[in-house]
């Protein structure tokens, strides 16, 4: 499968942008590379590690270690780990995903003081510095205890 994206030169590095218009729904890129522990992630690859599950982690080796971060993304990335459009998109423009967003259930671990950056999408809901993850509707995130079953006391 030919992907429809192309990692070019954006006024801030490289970017990632569609080759050609697409609706919603379009799988775009696929991240794909080596799965480490945290530990092992060196640090020229750190803004490329994305949280896989529990203890593992992806150093990128597609296209997909190019897509930016945006306040207002039109891609999000799937349990398969496809880079999937979640509104129509335009050829050229570029391709984005929120760095910060954590879906229910999911638990990242501690977020990496060196991920920190001042955001200048310029989306009308811009948080204007990512420095911690969010909840999917924008509100702080905080792991969520784990509730252990009531056990009856036998006396």
């Amino acid at each position: 499968m030919e992907k429809n994206s192309r990692v070019q030169d954006c006024f801030y590095g490289k970017c990632l942008v569609v080759k050609n218009s697409c609706k919603k729904g379009t799988l775009v890129e696929k991240y794909e590379g080596l799965v480490v522990p945290w530990e092992q992630v060196c640090v020229e690859e750190i803004c490329h590690a994305i949280w896989i599950k529990e203890e593992h982690w992806m150093i990128i080796d597609t296209n997909a270690r190019y897509i930016n971060h945006s306040c207002n993304p039109n891609c999000i990335i799937d349990d398969d780990l496809n880079v999937v459009t979640i509104r129509p998109v335009t050829a050229g423009e570029e391709l984005t995903i929120s760095y910060d967003i954590v879906k229910k259930g999911e638990n990242p671990g501690n977020w990496d003081p060196r991920w920190n950056f001042k955001c200048e999408c310029g989306s009308k809901n811009c948080r204007g510095r990512i420095d911690k993850y969010v909840n999917e509707d924008g509100t702080p995130w905080s792991p969520q205890p784990t509730i252990y079953p009531k056990i009856p006391l036998i006396h």
